[in-house]
């Protein structure tokens, strides 16, 4: 049941005495629906709301401002529901994964706890002239607040604590990205673990802080461009010597970009082991490491993409190796490409073409 002064007295512990209204939360044991009435609803919908009012008020050019009637209001609040809700889930199941405790009760109220500055960071952010600059300092907030409830929380061991804050991140982020396009609600987002809210057409304001949103960005309009990619296989299915020569080519530059990516979360991990608080210092090495995570799994894409290549193509090259090496002798096309795959076999095992 919704109690007013119990909401009210969480929004404001949560704001000014973080640490205790946590644990207090916390020894109360409520499930995700208790939560959800109590904090995240009341939240989102205020937030909206009032972004939505101030917005129109001060006639806001900022990108936290929520501009556009009635039904933007509505996929606002859908999206922003879609969004924590999302956030919970990634960040309780990998906890689990991590050696944490999985469990969505939790993780719900974990999330809704630390975006309560975020979500006061919206409305902020309709004001004219300073109102990107609160609403970047208590998005940023959130995400420290993030950082520091997750070992109450979801029992994350602190050897795992970076690497699992990093992951949970860019899976949230993407999953979200990949929800809202298909539902076609992205440009109504709100809530600090939702990627368009971050961005604007004030985005130069934004400083080196948020430079991981701009990645995201990147990283999508890299995916999207590489979905239109058209390759016209030969009628003979044969792979050609320059195929092959481009093929490992790529994978050696993947191979080396992954190493130079995974060194620097080996840093980042060692220089945040001891750490028991979180800086807004911290928070920009954590941000740097979310990036490096992104363009890690998408390595290979960008690769190909921004040596000006094929995606598709390249994608066929290596299924049609995949199947010279199941089929071997089964017609002159695979005898071809899988004589080409064993001319080339010490390379590509090497940068882990092994099929």
């Amino acid at each position: 049941m919704f109690d007013l002064e119990k909401t009210l007295n969480l929004v404001k512990g949560g704001l000014l005495e973080h640490r205790q209204t946590w644990q207090s939360y916390f020894d109360e044991n409520h499930d995700w629906k208790e939560t959800a009435i109590l904090l995240t609803g009341p939240l989102i919908l205020v937030s909206v709301l009032l972004s939505s009012v101030f917005g129109w008020l001060f006639n806001s050019q900022y990108m936290f401002a929520y501009r556009g009637g009635f039904w933007v209001t509505i996929f606002g609040l859908i999206a922003a529901a879609i969004g924590i809700t999302m956030a919970a889930f990634v960040f309780s199941y990998l906890a689990g994964v991590f050696k944490g405790k999985h469990d969505f009760n939790r993780g719900f109220a974990a999330l809704s706890l630390s975006a309560i500055p975020g979500y006061l960071g919206a409305v902020l952010g309709t004001l004219p002239w300073i109102g990107w600059l609160l609403a970047v300092a208590l998005a940023i907030t959130s995400l420290v607040f993030l950082y520091k409830i997750i070992p109450l929380y979801l029992e994350v061991p602190e050897d795992k604590r970076v690497l699992h804050f990093i992951v949970s991140l860019v899976s949230t982020f993407v999953l979200v990205l990949i929800v809202n396009m298909i539902l076609g609600v992205g440009a109504y987002s709100t809530g600090v673990m939702n990627p368009a809210h971050m961005q604007g057409a004030n985005s130069k304001n934004m400083g080196s802080s948020y430079g991981i949103f701009g990645d995201l960005e990147r990283q999508a309009n890299m995916v999207e461009k590489a979905g239109k990619d058209r390759y016209q296989a030969p009628k003979d299915g044969k792979i050609t010597e320059n195929q092959m020569t481009t093929l490992i080519m790529n994978m050696q530059k993947v191979t080396e970009y992954r190493k130079r990516q995974e060194d620097q979360m080996k840093k980042l991990d060692e220089s945040m082991k001891d750490k028991k608080e979180l800086s807004f210092s911290d928070i920009g090495k954590l941000a740097s490491g979310v990036s490096s995570v992104m363009t890690t799994v998408n390595a290979e894409m960008e690769v190909v993409k921004s040596g000006g290549g094929n995606w598709a193509e390249h994608q066929w090259v290596k299924n049609q190796l995949r199947i010279a090496t199941i089929q071997k002798d089964l017609n002159d096309t695979v005898k071809h490409n899988f004589a080409l795959y064993q001319k080339y076999s010490d390379q590509l095992k090497k940068y882990g073409l092994v099929y």
